[in-house]
């Protein structure tokens, strides 16, 4: 699936207009402040503040009305989407007493993407989330990766599907969303995961 949801081509025009990574944004050709609104509302971009506004006026010589830059998920999702699938090893060794998340095969991809791309995100990986990856025991009869996972990791897990979402489709950040509960950015579930259902009818 193409980048249905145009962030992506939105990021890459506030960046193209940021020039360098701590300048601001302005009106440009595609850019305003209404046209960004869906960057800021995901986190993807933040908007200058009115001492900030003060500053870059100042600087400028005449009004800036508004200003915006990318912040680290906004960068980070334009590095991610510019990087092509690497493949990864598949070590059989899940560690016990964990959440488990089962991956589909494009989902596991996704995610060794990302943890790939560890020394350059701006946020990297957490710490054992290549590991836990590496460790992942792919079930034949469920066609699923079956990774085991701390919260920290399972949080960052949902941040390279995040970072999916942004750059192609949506499908594999709300599966595992809706199945499992792992979301980002983080905030309270309204709703009962369905792996969490299954335990309670399980009981």
């Amino acid at each position: 699936m193409g980048r249905s949801t145009g962030h992506y081509a939105q990021l890459q025009r506030v960046a193209h207009a940021q020039g360098d990574n701590d300048r601001w944004a302005t009106t440009a050709p595609g850019i305003d402040e209404r046209s960004v609104t869906p960057l800021t509302d995901l986190g993807l971009a933040e908007l200058a503040t009115p001492d900030v506004h003060a500053e870059l006026t100042a600087q400028a010589g005449r009004p800036i009305p508004w200003a915006v830059r990318l912040t680290d998920d906004g960068w980070d999702a334009l590095l991610y989407a510019q990087t092509q699938p690497a493949p990864g090893p598949r070590a059989e060794a899940p560690k016990s007493g964990l959440q488990e998340v089962a991956l589909r095969r494009s989902e596991m991809d996704a995610v060794r993407r990302y943890t790939d791309l560890d020394g350059q995100l701006r946020t990297p990986p957490a710490p054992g989330l290549n590991t836990a990856i590496r460790a992942a025991r792919f079930d034949t009869e469920a066609n699923r990766w079956l990774v085991h996972l701390d919260d920290e990791q399972a949080q960052s897990l949902a941040r390279a599907l995040f970072l999916q979402r942004i750059s192609g489709s949506a499908a594999a950040a709300n599966r595992v969303a809706r199945e499992f509960g792992v979301i980002y950015p983080a905030r309270p579930l309204r709703f009962t995961p369905a792996s969490k259902r299954a335990e309670a009818d399980a009981t």
